[in-house]
């Protein structure tokens, strides 16, 4: 797998989004604007009849001028509520996507990688320490961790990949077309760039910032549900916090317990009678 361009901030939206606002009010003001410029000259030719005074071109280009603020209106109201959506969608301290980003993203790619049979993974990010580093250098300072670990996976994930901060000191990245084994590189890679990066930023944090991952795909889990996969990935996040912290754990299957052997009554009696020695009597 290709990463981005490291230092590349992911600032668009994730196309699941669905068609940006810019676009619908664009095409709102397209339409509204050959409404205006087609109807102004009929509009011109029926009012010339009844009026003398010659105003006809005039009116033309103030139709046209009309149609013209519709299509630029149409397309600056469309960025504004598509900066608004963004900032909806993002966490304003690690500048990636937040939690209903996430389960959006998250509903939808389940949903076609079951549809294609295509590999989906799941990495549940749990930043060790960040209460110690709020308690020993106040939380400015657990910010700036946050915000070196966001910095970290915007820059590890691909176009299609989508980070996200899904809690106080957690965070989940959704890898499409990504099995587990190969979503174990991407979280190996997340760790050592973490690990490397704090040295620079000094003590408490070059001391104290690890993280613990848990690695998830849909071939682990019994069916293909979004619920489902976020809480095996947790799982395997827990068992790597559990097992001493930064470190990475990949969930997998449990095998199926076997099937247990039922002795009918009599087949174990005549099992019995079977290894019962005879005795014969002496004449």
């Amino acid at each position: 797998m290709k990463p981005a361009t490291p230092g590349t901030p992911i600032e668009e939206p994730h196309p699941h989004a669905g068609a940006r606002a810019r676009y619908r009010f664009a095409i709102a003001g397209v339409a509204l604007a050959l409404a205006a410029g087609l109807g102004t000259p009929a509009l011109a030719r029926a009012l010339s009849h009844s009026w003398w005074l010659p105003f006809e071109t005039t009116l033309i280009g103030v139709g046209f001028l009309v149609a013209f603020g519709f299509l630029l209106t149409g397309w600056v109201l469309g960025q504004r509520v598509d900066r608004l959506s963004d900032e909806a969608r993002c966490d304003p301290v690690t500048k990636v996507g937040n939690r209903r980003h996430l389960e959006e993203c998250l509903s939808h790619e389940v949903d076609r990688a079951a549809r294609a049979k295509m590999p989906l993974s799941l990495l549940m990010i749990d930043v060790d320490n960040l209460k110690k580093l709020n308690d020993v250098g106040g939380h400015m300072t657990g910010d700036v961790a946050l915000a070196l670990v966001g910095d970290v996976l915007r820059e590890t994930c691909r176009s299609r990949d989508v980070a996200a901060r899904v809690g106080g000191d957690e965070f989940a990245i959704l890898l499409p077309r990504t099995h587990a084994s190969e979503a174990r590189i991407v979280a190996e890679r997340i760790r050592s760039a973490i690990a490397e990066r704090r040295r620079a930023l000094g003590a408490p944090i070059s001391k104290l910032l690890t993280v613990s991952i848990g690695v998830c795909d849909l071939v682990a889990i019994d069916l293909p549900r979004p619920h489902q996969l976020f809480e095996a990935a947790d799982r395997a996040l827990y068992i790597a916090k559990q097992t001493g912290r930064d470190r990475v754990v990949v969930f997998e299957r449990r095998p199926p317990m076997q099937p247990t052997t039922v002795i009918v009554l009599d087949e174990r009696r005549r099992s019995r009678k079977r290894k019962t020695p005879t005795h014969h009597s002496s004449a």
